[in-house]
């Protein structure tokens, strides 16, 4: 049993290392993207989808606040969710020898949300109507903090137009529309009008974001995976790995829909323990994109603390968890249920 515990603590320490770089890239060039991100006309899913595909969950966050606010039309935020990538990349490159199966799970993802990010738009064209009139009346300049779910922000610079009081947008949580700036926000969401910074204080800010919050985040992963580790090598230790596979492998045909349940649980652990199955050999190709596809991180809980559009907010959770069982069971069809020989 030790040396399943030490096993664990090794390999957890493998993945910490390639979780922690891969959290300071994103710091890193998170500013570059907050000034760049305009989720805003034709492009927006293009966009969307692309920036979701970093490792981690905080642009699902942003997505789903926008959403809400009517600055972001639904086939976007689908897309967003389907190509979130969250924690399953850095996990896949902690293990070389399964590193490349992670670019055709990723190229899926971002094929899959943009296709159906642009067809869902042109099929619901009354709400992207209603999204493109909103915007009209609230132009806000935002800027989007990336970084992960516990540090996203949509931090907005100005207001640009005045607000629309028409029915359509009364029914958008947009805080420019309904004139509630002054009323403290949620979800993590702040709004910041200062133009002066103290330089002591932007100083303590730059140091937290750029290497507290990075540093904070990988070793939450790391104990994450540390536990999955465990649990997987205690399971192992006493059943044994072969008996493991084997049972995953007999019962092929309902492993799709078990993995499409994992990743909808809205945590980061869904995508660790996704992964770790894949590369165990527990899951097939179709199988782990399905659960992957599913996982939007902290996205479905941002949506549902809104309780206001609570039937639309389910609506959007069965649409994917829809979605993600029909891609999981056509690419397990189409790979045999297997995995990729690469």
């Amino acid at each position: 049993m030790a040396e399943v515990l030490l096993d664990s603590f090794i390999d957890s320490l493998k993945i910490l290392a390639v979780v922690a770089v891969c959290t300071y890239i994103v710091a890193a060039i998170e500013p570059f993207l907050a000034k760049k991100i305009r989720l805003h006309g034709k492009l927006a899913p293009l966009i969307g989808v692309s920036v979701a595909l970093l490792p981690q969950c905080g642009f699902s966050v942003v997505a789903a606040d926008l959403y809400q606010k009517r600055h972001l039309t639904i086939g976007t935020l689908i897309g967003v969710f389907i190509a979130t990538s969250d924690e399953a990349l850095p996990i896949f490159l902690s293990y070389p020898e399964k590193a490349l199966h992670v670019l055709p799970l990723i190229a899926l993802k971002f094929a899959i949300g943009l296709v159906l990010g642009y067809s869902i738009d042109l099929i619901l064209t009354k709400s992207r109507r209603a999204v493109a009139h909103h915007l009209e009346h609230c132009a806000d300049d935002y800027q989007i903090k990336l970084m992960h779910c516990d540090s996203a922000e949509l931090v907005v610079k100005e207001q640009l137009s005045s607000p629309c009081n028409c029915d359509e947008c009364a029914h958008s949580d947009c805080p420019h529309i309904k004139d509630e700036f002054s009323k403290p926000q949620k979800y993590g969401i702040l709004y910041d009008y200062s133009v002066l910074f103290d330089k002591k204080r932007d100083k303590r800010k730059k140091i937290d974001r750029f290497f507290i919050r990075p540093l904070l985040h990988s070793l939450e992963i790391f104990i994450y995976v540390l536990i999955v580790n465990i649990i997987f090598g205690i399971i192992i230790y006493y059943i044994g790995e072969d008996k493991i596979i084997d049972f995953l492998l007999l019962n092929k045909y309902i492993a799709p829909l078990i993995s499409v349940l994992i990743g909808a649980v809205p945590n980061c652990v869904s995508s660790i323990v996704l992964s770790e199955l894949y590369i165990m050999g527990g899951l097939g190709f179709g199988a782990a994109l399905g659960g992957l596809c599913m996982n939007a991180g902290l996205g479905f809980m941002i949506l549902f603390k809104n309780a206001k559009h609570l039937k639309r907010n389910i609506l959007i959770f069965l649409s994917m968890l829809f979605i993600s069982v029909c891609i999981s069971y056509i690419f397990s069809a189409i790979f045999s249920f297997g995995s990729l020989n690469i």
